[in-house]
């Protein structure tokens, strides 16, 4: 086999291998009332874990939560700094935890991966926010 058959085969194999594996990163926020716009003394407190599968550009996350003024009326991702809403919730709360998988935009993607982002729960005490936290990139990457 002659040097530019080896190379050729060899480029091919890596080329493959890189697109049979995705991209997984973990995301977590730490979800408390000092965090929201202006800060309020909710005695709530949570934590949210996601996952991103940049291939298939999915969100899958898990918000846990307790303390809280009431029940759940919304929650959202939002873009950090901003009113402005990053991605629908689709799973209403039940008991103590939320959890869903959302498609993302390539634009979503770089803004989630750039620390744009917060998480945001409201009760009817705290329409607006009760608890909040900026998502960040964790460990666990590859």
């Amino acid at each position: 086999m002659n040097l530019k058959a080896i190379a050729a085969a060899a480029a091919a194999a890596l080329l493959a291998a890189g697109s049979a594996e995705a991209d997984i990163l973990h995301f977590q926020a730490l979800l408390k009332g000092a965090n929201e716009a202006p800060p309020n003394a909710s005695h709530g407190r949570g934590e949210l874990t996601g996952t991103l599968d940049t291939d298939r550009q999915v969100l899958d996350y898990t918000v846990t939560y307790s303390g809280l003024s009431g029940p759940v009326t919304a929650a959202s991702f939002h873009e950090r700094g901003g009113a402005a809403e990053a991605a629908a919730v689709q799973t209403p709360a039940k008991g103590a935890e939320l959890h869903a998988t959302v498609q993302l935009t390539a634009a979503q993607i770089n803004d989630l991966n750039a620390g744009h982002w917060s998480f945001n729960i409201g009760t009817a005490a705290n329409p607006a926010g009760e608890i909040s936290g900026e998502l960040q990139r964790s460990g666990g990457g590859y």
